[in-house]
């Protein structure tokens, strides 16, 4: 039992804490009726929940490699989902920013230690067990949004049931990785792993100019990624006219896309090559994305969903996996760029699409997705598979 839940442990793991981070974007339309705010300012929220995980998961993952920190984990999901349940005792905007800051430093602790984890225990099925890992991260994203939609009948006590989730993935971290000498085993599955993973750090190299070039096609990714997570449901109640209660489960079938198509592309890297994938998605975003735009009805909004959400998603797990490949000597510092920055580095970006909602409207504003896709395709182009 306890074997079988090591091997799944880091995608549900990576679910619950993206309970807290995929609800953030479902209570916006909350937040804006309770609050009075306007486009920039909820897009705000995001930027606080981004900016120190953006800063800190890239220090945080070269920590992870350096020392063994496994505690990261239970204390990153607990962190992120008991500030989103304070936010049912926000008085103000300002302290609903400071959870949100506060939800972020959790997703910072966690994401690297966690991706490190999978690297580490199955390596033998990489693009797989990768794949898996995202897919719990999108399962989260998509039963964030369907809980936090709970407010909006029950009242925002509602919140703290994402309290008691984190209670309960703390209790099965315990149970499956602590006691009976079991700390080193939740990095390494057996003595042949880990003498294996010491090989490989061994004669590893680190490929830093590839990564740079990597960055570009995870910061497109992020953007594209953080946008939509904030406009879906917005564009949902003010172009195709649909109720504030509803937004949230548009928002949940777009991610709950997105978990079947994560896993998608991680079954696909292992088969036609991480970059392929990578570029695969990027090709089927772009037509996708403009009738999102462009055809403002209820057919556009749904029919361009599926192959947006493939566009996004598929190239999950081979960003995270190429990161590794290119610096094989520092996976921990490369996951807590490609799972970390590939979440949060769109949030930065959130404010400025948001003011330009405000000047113009949400369709104008979502018009940027175009040439940041574009930018993510033509460098993806002009990357080379890892040794």
């Amino acid at each position: 039992m306890k074997r079988m839940i090591r091997k799944y442990g880091p995608p549900i793991f990576h679910c619950i804490n993206d309970f807290g981070q995929g609800s953030l974007a479902a209570l916006i339309p909350f937040f804006i009726a309770n609050f009075g705010l306007n486009y920039y300012q909820s897009a705000t929220i995001i930027f606080c929940n981004t900016v120190v995980a953006s800063i800190a998961q890239p220090i945080l993952g070269y920590v992870a490699d350096r020392w063994r920190v496994p505690w990261f984990i239970p204390v990153g999901f607990t962190v992120t989902l008991v500030s989103i349940s304070a936010m049912a005792l926000a008085t103000s905007y300002e302290m609903i920013l400071a959870l949100s800051l506060l939800a972020g430093v959790g997703a910072a602790l966690f994401h690297p230690e966690a991706a490190l984890l999978v690297n580490r225990t199955q390596s033998h099925e990489l693009g797989n067990a990768m794949g898996r890992f995202a897919v719990g991260g999108s399962a989260g994203f998509a039963l964030g949004p369907l809980l936090a939609g709970g407010v909006y009948v029950f009242g925002g006590q509602f919140l703290w049931v994402f309290t008691i989730i984190a209670l309960l993935g703390v209790l099965l971290y315990l149970y499956a990785f602590m006691g009976e000498g079991e700390a080193d085993t939740a990095d390494t599955a057996d003595t042949g792993n880990r003498e294996s993973h010491s090989k490989v750090l061994s004669t590893a190299t680190n490929d830093w100019a590839s990564f740079g070039k990597l960055f570009f096609v995870i910061a497109s990714r992020s953007i594209l990624f953080s946008v939509l997570a904030i406009f879906i449901p917005i564009l949902y109640i003010t172009v195709i006219n649909g109720e504030a209660s509803a937004s949230s489960l548009a928002l949940t079938a777009y991610f709950a896309m997105g978990a079947v198509l994560t896993y998608m592309g991680g079954a696909l890297s292992d088969r036609l090559g991480f970059l392929k994938t990578v570029r695969l998605g990027n090709l089927i975003f772009l037509p996708s994305v403009l009738v999102f735009i462009f055809v403002p009805n209820i057919c556009g909004f749904f029919g361009a969903m599926i192959p947006m959400a493939f566009g996004v998603f598929s190239q999950y797990g081979p960003i995270t996996v190429l990161g590794q490949k290119y610096l094989a000597k520092n996976a921990g510092f490369a996951s807590g760029i490609t799972l970390g920055l590939g979440i949060t580095l769109g949030g930065l970006v959130a404010p400025y699409v948001g003011h330009l909602a405000d000047i113009y409207d949400v369709q104008t504003a979502l018009m940027t997705l175009i040439p940041v896709g574009v930018i993510g395709l033509l460098m993806s182009f002009w990357l080379k598979e890892p040794k």
